[in-house]
């Protein structure tokens, strides 16, 4: 959305052709080449009891590019991408083939980490894995001024919760107070894990976030099924398999991690904007808040608030986690014109001051509604991190949308 791969009169590299996954089962480590998708590494890594450690809760995008961006999702302890990536082969500018990695070439690996594609051509990366678990779902529901203390005595230091988001109410009885946190809890499970299924609840999924763009009832249906049911909804593993058969619903790592959201593809006459903010735990409700006085004044049609946790990121040049922080991934909805679009630049414009007002930051990869002021606020660093890319690509080869807007 932010244009970092595309620019005027320029061309794109297609790397999808570029896809071959190598596998070291015994170090848990895969080298695979930047065009592979997620759901590619899954399909193998599952049968070989194997786990993607760090990734976005998408799996139909490319590893070069989820590097480029270093991505994250709903695997709290790792954070970011980054994190699990153990060396790269980047292509320059000049054609040159650089080894990369924290004791090789180490500027450049910190600057392709995140580097939205600047720096030179990701071709392959080694990536380290985990194993494949199973796990028991809980919903807890609280307020959500008792969210980072609830998550700092029941999940930060316990190594039994494998993945862990939140939700935050979107209902008009309880608008961005009440929160529902799911807790992946690792399983005593006998035999083997069953391999990776097709979602069966597309249709249902698309017809509760289509009708929660209408109106009121709409967000209260979404809300009551996301507290009642939530990641449920997934095809669960067999009781029988379970020692302790009390639990309603066991998923493997790999199952809850699959997921190509082909429910959002629809022919409606609208857009849904993504955005993400990134605050300091201690500073949630003051965010929560802020948030639920933009979107209101504003008038924008906030659909779904998730919260993810992301260790402070020590790897990247360009860091959104310069602390421990809550990330919260916003989805919008606007219809497909200039008022709209309007709205959401507003919006957009205000929530980056909330969060850099409270020592946040927010994602790079969308759209570009900020100023390179609040981009400076945010990320000191950015021009250091220009200055870096004119070094390493003197001419110019590499470029995009978001570079020529702030970096030249």
């Amino acid at each position: 959305m932010g244009g970092q791969a595309f620019s005027k009169d320029g061309l794109v590299l297609d790397m999808r052709d570029f896809n071959a996954i190598t596998l070291d089962r015994n170090r848990k480590l895969m080298c695979v080449q930047a065009g592979a998708t997620w759901a590619q590494v899954q399909q193998l890594i599952d049968s070989e009891g194997l786990s993607v450690q760090a990734m976005q809760s998408i799996n139909v995008f490319t590893i070069g590019g989820s590097i480029s961006v270093n991505a994250h999702g709903i695997a709290h302890r790792p954070g970011p991408v980054a994190s699990t990536v153990q060396s790269m082969r980047i292509m320059l500018a000049n054609g040159e083939i650089k080894n990369a990695s924290t004791t090789e070439n180490p500027d450049l690996f910190r600057l392709a980490l995140g580097g939205y594609g600047l720096f030179g051509v990701i071709l392959d990366a080694d990536i380290q894995l985990v194993d494949n678990e199973v796990y028991s779902i809980e919903t807890h529901e609280l307020d959500y001024r008792d969210f980072p203390s609830y998550y700092r005595t029941h999940i930060a230091d316990d190594d039994s919760v494998g993945l862990m988001y939140g939700r935050i109410s979107v209902s008009p009885t309880s608008y961005l107070r009440e929160t529902a946190i799911h807790i992946y809890r690792k399983a005593d499970f006998s035999g083997p894990i069953p391999p990776l299924q097709p979602s069966t609840h597309d249709r249902l999924d698309r017809f509760v976030i289509n009708f929660s763009k209408t109106g009121r009832l709409g967000r209260w249906l979404r809300w009551a099924l996301e507290k009642d049911f939530g990641p449920k909804l997934h095809t669960c593993l067999s009781r029988n398999q379970a020692t302790v058969q009390k639990e309603a619903c066991l998923v493997s790592r790999n199952e809850e991690m699959s997921d190509s959201m082909a429910y959002l593809r629809n022919r409606l006459n609208d857009t849904d904007i993504l955005q993400e903010y990134f605050v300091p735990r201690d500073r949630m409700p003051e965010f929560v808040d802020g948030l639920r006085s933009i979107v209101t004044r504003d008038a924008s049609n906030l659909l779904n608030v998730t919260i993810r946790s992301v260790q402070k990121d020590t790897r990247t040049a360009l860091p959104y986690a310069k602390q421990d922080m809550f990330a919260f991934v916003l989805y919008f909805n606007q219809k497909l014109n200039a008022e709209q679009s309007e709205v959401l630049r507003k919006t957009t414009v205000d929530l980056v001051d909330l969060a850099t007002g409270l020592n946040g930051t927010y994602y790079l990869p969308y759209q570009l509604y900020y100023s390179p002021q609040q981009l400076r606020r945010a990320y000191p660093e950015i021009d250091t991190f220009f200055a870096a890319k004119r070094r390493f690509d003197p001419d110019g080869l590499f470029t995009s949308k978001f570079f020529e807007k702030y970096g030249s």
